[in-house]
């Protein structure tokens, strides 16, 4: 067996025969082709004698914005977005190297050393990974090929901006929850102007997002995991969680610097900053860790300092829990009941049996009432028996936090307990137990985490204001 490596099958081996059958995973190309109607980014991994080449189509920019392609800026957010985008297809085989064609500099090698542990730190639990060792994974240059161009703070007049949007935010929209009530913050309801930021949106998040822009941008990012991925996964390679939310934070990052944006926010609160396990092989796995602040503060120091040209990336409801963040939308609760975020459903209605249909549903209803959440899911979920054990879970009394995005486990308590303050859950099938737990009984008010107001050091001083005066008990 290969050192530092276990796997969730007991002597399977599964995962060493992949690492010696497949050492190096190279990134060994980036290309931009600019369409009439959009752009492709190109990129090319390969492994052993396998080739994988994804395509990322961006839409919605205009040909002033598209020639800032050219900039090192531009590419080198290309580059960032290929790395992300590699770990989805690495993961398939673990291979104790990643190669990178160009060579960033040696401080940029070691910034992505540092990122892809908590990146991938659910994948690796989840599949009985041990990745402490020091020999793991190295991500290193392709031997010969070295970055030699000029530091991008000094690059010349091409890296200004198109156009003057200082005003204009780059909203991520993604039909949910949390990135309508962003929108309606920096929109000030729909009557300020906002560009929105869309990831493959059905119909109905892209008609949320019209509703919203105010006479704004509507900006999209199209990708596909390629078939030949699939293919493996269904012949056992390993699979699972990858870091999704900082491919769309670069992404977004890449598209707000062509349109010429100063700001690409993001509705992340400081519920995102709960680990789901506190520790496996000596760090935390935080399902949402690339919405969490130490990522965000990461990612704020890469921009600084290799790309300095693009937006601030920011998340204005860092202060806030995620009950906070849904109080906001009191007032748009016709716009509310359209948002969909349920993943196994891809943003199609409910499944009404994950965590995420589970905590959405109960933070419905302990802030704007049981009716309003049966509406909202067409089936009232608390006479689920199915849901009980998941809400004990979800309270952090009975094993991991489950893997999805959900609120603070402090936060399902006081919604359980709030919600027993307006209806009776004794014959709740979901909620009973969950209710005689003396954590629940005995969790804080609503009211007073409703008021509540974390850290705020990383929220640009120009949304601050516009954020406490969307959430009522702030005001």
């Amino acid at each position: 067996m290969v050192s530092g490596v276990v796997t969730g099958t007991a002597g399977s081996g599964r995962i060493p025969r992949l690492r010696k059958a497949y050492p190096v995973f190279r990134i060994d190309d980036t290309r931009v082709e600019v369409h009439e109607c959009s752009v492709e980014l190109n990129f090319a991994f390969s492994v052993a004698d396998m080739k994988f080449r994804p395509v990322v189509r961006l839409h919605g920019l205009l040909p002033g914005e598209t020639a800032r392609l050219s900039t090192e800026t531009a590419r080198r957010l290309v580059r960032a977005l290929a790395i992300i985008e590699a770990f989805s297809y690495w993961k398939a085989f673990c291979s104790p190297t990643i190669e990178v064609t160009p060579l960033p500099d040696a401080d940029e090698l070691g910034w992505w050393q540092s990122f892809w542990p908590d990146a991938m730190a659910e994948f690796f639990y989840r599949n009985g990974i041990n990745f402490a060792d020091p020999d793991f994974l190295e991500i290193v240059a392709a031997p010969g090929h070295y970055e030699t161009s000029a530091p991008v703070a000094h690059e010349a007049h091409s890296e200004a901006a198109p156009t003057a949007l200082e005003a204009v935010p780059l909203v991520m929209f993604s039909g949910g929850k949390d990135s309508l009530a962003l929108a309606l913050a920096l929109s000030d309801g729909g009557r300020s102007q906002i560009d929105c930021f869309l990831y493959n949106p059905t119909s109905e998040q892209y008609r949320l997002a019209e509703s919203v822009v105010a006479g704004g941008r509507l900006l999209q990012v199209e990708r596909h995991i390629l078939p030949e991925l699939l293919e493996l996964n269904a012949k056992d390679h390993p699979n699972g969680h990858t870091p999704y939310s900082a491919y769309l934070g670069v992404a977004a990052l890449l598209i707000g610097y062509l349109r010429g944006n100063e700001h690409v926010v993001a509705g992340n609160s400081r519920s995102d900053d709960e680990p789901n396990v506190d520790s496996y092989f000596g760090r935390p796995v935080n399902h949402q860790w690339t919405k969490a602040y130490d990522f965000e503060k990461a990612l704020r120091h890469y921009c600084e300092r290799w790309v300095p040209h693009v937006p601030t990336y920011s998340s204005p409801f860092r202060p806030l829990f995620e009950l906070q963040v849904l109080s906001s939308l009191s007032e748009n609760i016709d716009a509310y009941l359209r948002t969909a975020s349920c993943n196994r459903t891809k943003g199609i209605g409910w499944c009404g049996e994950c965590a995420k249909c589970a905590w959405v549903f109960l933070a419905t209803a302990a802030l704007f009432g049981h009716p309003t959440a049966v509406q909202k899911f067409g089936v009232d979920l608390f006479i689920r028996p199915s849901l009980s054990e998941l809400y004990i879970k979800m309270t952090g009394l009975d094993g991991a936090k489950p893997f999805e995005c959900t609120g603070t486990e402090e936060e399902v308590r006081v919604a359980i307990r709030a919600v027993s303050r307006r209806h009776s859950l004794e014959e709740s099938a979901a909620l009973a137990a969950s209710l005689r737990i003396p954590l629940v009984q005995n969790a804080r008010p609503l009211e007073e985490l409703l008021a509540d107001w974390g850290r705020d050091d990383l929220v640009p001083g120009e949304f601050i204001g516009q954020v406490r005066s969307r959430v009522s008990a702030l005001r």
